[in-house]
């Protein structure tokens, strides 16, 4: 289980929300800017020029990748202008955790409960050895599906976390066994239960939280690998459209998959091959 409690110190940590006053409007005196065409890097020091151009390069190129991953590549004028997002990055782990008020366990965040696309930005803090990797695409991944489907509309937080581990650059997917053996042993959390699961109720129970992360990870990375792009961008395009998640499941995938329960099998099936 070593494995899985990493990935609950990594992800449970970068999506707790942001405080301090730090959103769209955070541009301290002194700090520079870089300006791509939907995002802006800032940075504290002439020094961190190449870094903040190398986050840039690839931010852009993730959020091209991920847009067409769930079919939102015709909006890709959204966030240009006034509407790119921010990526703020501190120049130490102290300022970053003394300024946005995060824990000292925090990698880095995305702001996605603040009013209505005021606060799109991405924090962390230079030196973070996960940011570009994993954490950068990771924090991408939320704020263009939750702009794609709506931040007026539920997503279930396993799909939200899901894809947003599916879109990282590390080998999180090369841990199919671990799941596999956790299937067998009964222990994952039955998929209908995945729409509800709370994790702030499971905030002290670490194996839960990693469980949660991986298990999500696995069922988004099993429809996109076992039914392609083009069912999983029209799972994407019923969820905008404001059909629960159980409905949009079964109007994308039906007959193969009419619930959560069925979903649930077919993974469970597909998973065990990995033993």
């Amino acid at each position: 289980m070593k494995y899985l409690f990493l990935m609950t110190l990594l992800f449970f940590g970068m999506t707790t929300r942001g405080w301090a006053d730090i959103d769209s409007n955070f541009s301290p005196p002194g700090w520079l800017s870089f300006q791509g065409d939907h995002f802006v890097v800032l940075c504290a020091s002439s020094d961190d020029e190449d870094m903040a151009h190398e986050v840039l390069d690839h931010a852009e190129e993730y959020y091209n990748n991920i847009a067409d991953d769930i079919g939102y590549s015709r909006y890709h004028n959204f966030w240009t202008w006034d509407n790119r997002v921010k990526i703020i990055l501190f120049p130490d782990q102290g300022s970053y955790v003394q300024q946005t008020g995060q824990p000292p366990w925090s990698d880095g965040f995305a702001s996605l409960y603040s009013e209505l696309f005021k606060s799109r930005i991405i924090v962390s803090y230079k030196g973070q050895p996960n940011f570009t990797e994993v954490i950068l695409p990771h924090e991408i991944t939320h704020l263009v599906l939750h702009d794609f489907i709506g931040f007026d509309r539920p997503i279930p937080r396993f799909f939200d976390e899901g894809v947003a581990q599916l879109e990282q650059k590390d080998d999180s997917l090369s841990h199919m066994d671990i799941m596999a053996k956790l299937i067998v042993g009964g222990k994952i959390v039955p998929l209908p239960d995945l729409l509800a699961y709370d994790l702030v109720a499971h905030r002290n129970d670490a194996q839960s939280i990693s469980i949660f992360y991986v298990e999500s990870l696995y069922i988004v990375d099993f429809l996109v690998k076992t039914y392609g792009k083009d069912a999983f961008k029209e799972l994407c395009r019923h969820l905008r459209d404001g059909e629960g998640f159980e409905d949009a499941l079964k109007s994308s995938y039906y007959p193969t998959i009419d619930s959560m329960q069925t979903l649930q099998e077919k993974w469970s099936d597909y998973a065990k091959q990995y033993l």
